[in-house]
């Protein structure tokens, strides 16, 4: 009897400990509701660019400081059905999930107070992060987590936040704008580009100014050994040079996507410039001539629908002739008689 009891009175504790346990785990409700609508307008933008505006609620009583970090997309997620089925993901999609996981530790920049019903809402172009090319209909749901950030810690207590659902029909001429009457996008920086050190003729090294011309931060990943995704333009005498091997390499692990090297996240606010370093002298063959050289780069390098290449000045440098050789040899030197 006194086994049975002991037994007993084991199993009961194990039973208190797994609820309390429960009970430690329990995630709290959600502060806030998400609602979706699709942009209208977007086509005048761009056409095929598909826009949702994303509304987010607070619902709880009191007022708090929201968690909201907009360069990451405010940590939303996307579920994008095409006629059913999963839709296609695309390089920017990658390159975003690649981002958060590089940024582990964001600085909340536009932490925002919101009272019992205040709400605020971003645009979030669907048609960058999925392919939605193809005519049919596009089932689009966003997710955010309750505790978006350090995700990894904060899992057991994260609540998945759903919004509706809405249907958006891709079918032959949809939007009713062309390209003739769309809107252009407008660049968001301009590029100033300079020898790094005027007296190199010619440069080693060009230095690339990527000035912030925009209201809001640029901030993107940057990988190191893809130059920046600068591109070089390099004349001589008026015509395209011919690029070394290091350029087609360069080209194809920029198509890769993923980085090969290190990578860094890069911030530029308002105003402001970033500089960065283009070896000149590893990819062009320095030959004799007239040079003009410029560079240039999208600014939304995985993100089409909306990229505008920009072009940087040209700089300009003449690479002489080699001296000629002078023959020095006794047979040639001139000799001179004794008066």
């Amino acid at each position: 009897m006194k086994r049975l009891a002991s037994l007993f009175l084991v199993s009961l504790c194990m039973m208190q400990a797994v609820v309390l346990i429960a009970q430690a785990i329990k995630k709290p409700e959600p502060t806030f509701a998400l609602s979706i609508e699709e942009d209208k307008n977007a086509a005048r933008i761009h056409p095929g660019l598909y826009r949702l505006l994303v509304k987010f609620t607070r619902v709880t009583i009191g007022a708090e400081v929201e968690q909201f970090h907009e360069e990451a997309m405010g940590m939303y997620e996307m579920i994008v059905l095409h006629d059913g089925l999963p839709a296609t993901e695309t390089d920017a999609m990658r390159d975003l999930r690649a981002y958060r996981k590089a940024d582990d530790n964001p600085t909340l920049r536009n932490a925002r107070l919101l009272k019992t019903g205040e709400s605020w809402t971003i645009p979030l172009d669907v048609s960058d992060y999925y392919d939605m090319t193809g005519l049919g209909a596009y089932q689009i749901t966003v997710t955010r987590e309750s505790l978006p950030l350090h995700l990894a810690h904060n899992l057991p207590y994260s609540t998945t936040v759903r919004s509706n659902t809405i249907n958006i029909v891709v079918s032959q001429g949809t939007g009713g704008t062309s390209a003739q009457t769309a809107k252009k996008a407008m660049p968001r920086f301009a590029l100033v580009l300079s020898a790094e050190d005027p007296g190199d003729v010619p440069p080693l090294f060009l230095r690339v100014e990527l000035d912030n011309t925009s209201n809001s931060v640029i901030r993107e990943r940057k990988c190191w050994p893809f130059m920046g995704m600068y591109n070089l333009v390099v004349l001589r005498d008026g015509e395209l040079v011919d690029v070394k091997d290091g350029i087609e390499r360069l080209r194809k692990s920029r198509a890769a996507v993923a980085c090969p090297g290190n990578e860094t996240l890069l911030e530029v606010k308002p105003g402001a410039f970033y500089a960065d370093r283009v070896p000149l002298s590893n990819f062009y063959v320095e030959k004799p001539g007239s040079y003009s050289v410029y560079v240039t780069r999208e600014t939304y390098p995985y993100n089409p629908a909306k990229s505008v290449l920009v072009e940087s000045n040209a700089i300009s440098f003449v690479v002489p002739e080699p001296p000629p050789v002078n023959d020095t040899s006794p047979m040639n030197t001139p000799s001179h008689a004794p008066q």
